[in-house]
């Protein structure tokens, strides 16, 4: 049993927990599942909403479907992250069912680094987002100047390193040097 600020969650046995199960549980959280273990996502600030935000509404400027916490689902039935941001290939048809969908379907996935509690963004998460195949992976940090309006963009690509997928950093940028760029393309 999960005790979640008061509520009482019942779950099924956790070894049977699947990306299924996700959309069964109580709304108001963000879950992921990482090879099956549930992990609860902490509140992110609003600084960290805003940056996804931006990027969301930059990427669908530009044409691209993008989403804020889409659902990527891993190759095996127990795995699923939650990035802050993803922008989606082609939607399926019915989309509306869907929570979830392949690293396949994805061509960028972006993740906010929380100060707080920082979520392997550089490590495990950018490793996992590799073996699906994303082709981009960005990463959203805080700039030196700790500045509230601003973050600092990190752009990898996808690369093959002997056989092993993993990202490459491409170039880092400030996000309004990068919506800058997103609105003269579109100029």
């Amino acid at each position: 049993m999960l005790v979640l600020n008061d509520p009482v969650l019942h779950l099924a046995t956790l070894e049977d927990l699947d990306v299924e199960d996700l959309v069964h549980l109580p709304r108001g959280y963000r879950y992921e599942l990482h090879d099956g273990n549930l992990v609860v996502m902490t509140p992110t600030s609003f600084w960290h909403k805003a940056m996804a935000g931006r990027i969301m509404m930059m990427l669908h400027a530009a044409g691209a479907d993008a989403f804020q916490d889409p659902g990527v689902r891993g190759r095996r039935p127990r795995d699923c992250r939650l990035p802050d941001v993803g922008a989606v290939i082609a939607l399926p048809p019915n989309a509306a069912d869907y929570s979830n969908l392949p690293g396949s379907a994805f061509s960028l996935v972006v993740e906010v680094v929380s100060e707080n509690s920082p979520n392997g963004e550089y490590t495990h998460k950018a490793d996992w987002y590799a073996e699906q195949g994303i082709p981009e992976y960005w990463i959203v940090e805080r700039d030196a100047e700790r500045s509230h309006d601003d973050a600092t963009v990190i752009i990898n690509r996808l690369a093959d390193d002997a056989g092993k997928p993993g990202y490459v950093e491409e170039r880092k940028l400030r996000l309004s040097e990068l919506e800058a760029e997103y609105a003269a393309k579109r100029a």
